[in-house]
């Protein structure tokens, strides 16, 4: 769970209970937050992150995950992520859970998952969403630039060209505690799109100090540092989960130029795998692997559950008038969520998901 620190901080998961759920070898199930977790995780097999939502500093026992990607929730082996799921549900309901949301991520298949059922007075329903986060990358650069569509590798070698004509810059691979909180800030507010000033202090100490993080920048020959990108990596797998680029060159396409640089030093690097997690928007999101995200919905058989699911509806409902950013929200009130009883089996094709 790389960037742990970061995620429990953002400003989307305050008000909310952090809720790690363990299954460690011998099969067991345990239930921590992980700032009071200290094992070493030897034995740990698999772990589900999700947030219990607060009202007034009380529990309300409606558990979500904010993270729309199913990437970083159920970190488990991809065959085994469903079942994964269905332990913490069962978990979280043993403890008291009235309603959850577990969402992860894997590549499009067929067919049924064969889980034990369990006998608890619940309902369940999944939903399949499409993603597309991850590029394959290829033992170099024009070998992987050739599985590029013509107009993105045209895109990533002119405007990189067109940049270095109009003024020399470099790229620095390693720019970690190189920027003072000073200059971070002045680089937000120049910048295309600025954010909150604590968010980017968060992002930068995360990619300074957080394991596997990195933080690339390129520099103009006056000095101006015209993009930064920041992410983790682990074994050979690299995240880019934000980039920054500074305004007054948009005619240079500076965030495409960036984008080619870094390309060409994650496959110097030995990456084999990059997922784009942040950052702009790019043409290269054409060219990602296809995957498929299932949302896991359980909610007890209660008075307290049918409650927390009318004020989703209600909340869901006002999503149309006011900002109400809430994946759990959203969910509750997709009509792609079709309710089953505990012991009702899917239609062939739907994940098994949920065996309470």
């Amino acid at each position: 769970m790389n960037w742990l620190s970061y995620f429990l901080a953002a400003s989307s998961f305050r008000g909310k209970n952090p809720c790690l759920v363990l299954i460690v070898e011998s099969g067991a199930i345990d239930t921590s937050l992980p700032r009071d977790f200290s094992s070493g995780g030897e034995d740990v097999h698999a772990a589900v992150l999700l947030f219990e939502y607060r009202l007034f500093g009380l529990p309300t026992g409606a558990f979500c995950t904010d993270d729309w990607g199913g990437f970083r929730t159920v970190v488990a082996p991809e065959a085994e992520r469903e079942a994964v799921s269905a332990m913490a549900a069962e978990a979280l309901l043993r403890n008291g859970a009235q309603l959850a949301l577990i969402s992860y991520s894997r590549l499009p298949r067929t067919g049924r998952a064969v889980i034990p059922s369990l006998n608890l007075p619940v309902l369940w329903a999944t939903r399949k969403r499409p993603k597309a986060m991850t590029l394959l990358l290829e033992p170099t650069l024009h070998a992987t630039l050739a599985t590029l569509g013509k107009s993105t590798r045209f895109n990533l070698g002119y405007y990189r060209r067109r940049l270095h004509a109009a003024t020399q810059c470099e790229l620095i691979g390693d720019i970690r505690g190189l920027l003072s909180e000073h200059e971070l800030g002045a680089i937000n507010r120049a910048s295309l799109n600025p954010i909150e000033p604590s968010e980017l202090r968060m992002q930068y100490k995360s990619a300074c100090n957080s394991p596997g993080g990195f933080l690339l920048g390129l520099r103009s020959a006056t000095g101006q540092w015209l993009s930064l990108i920041g992410g983790w990596r682990q074994g050979s797998v690299t995240v880019l989960h934000w980039q920054i680029n500074a305004a007054g060159h948009e005619r240079l396409s500076i965030g495409t130029a960036m984008r080619s640089y870094f390309l060409e030093h994650e496959i110097q690097h030995g990456s084999k795998k990059l997922i784009y997690y942040g950052g702009t928007p790019h043409s290269i999101g054409n060219s990602f692997v296809r995957e498929e995200v299932t949302d896991l919905m359980v909610r007890r058989r209660s008075l307290r559950g049918a409650a927390l699911h009318g004020v989703g509806r209600v909340l869901a409902f006002l999503r149309s008038y006011v900002t109400i950013n809430s994946q759990l929200v959203q969910a509750i009130g997709s009509d792609e969520f079709v309710w089953r009883s505990a012991n009702e089996r899917a239609p062939e094709g739907e994940p098994q998901s949920a065996p309470l």
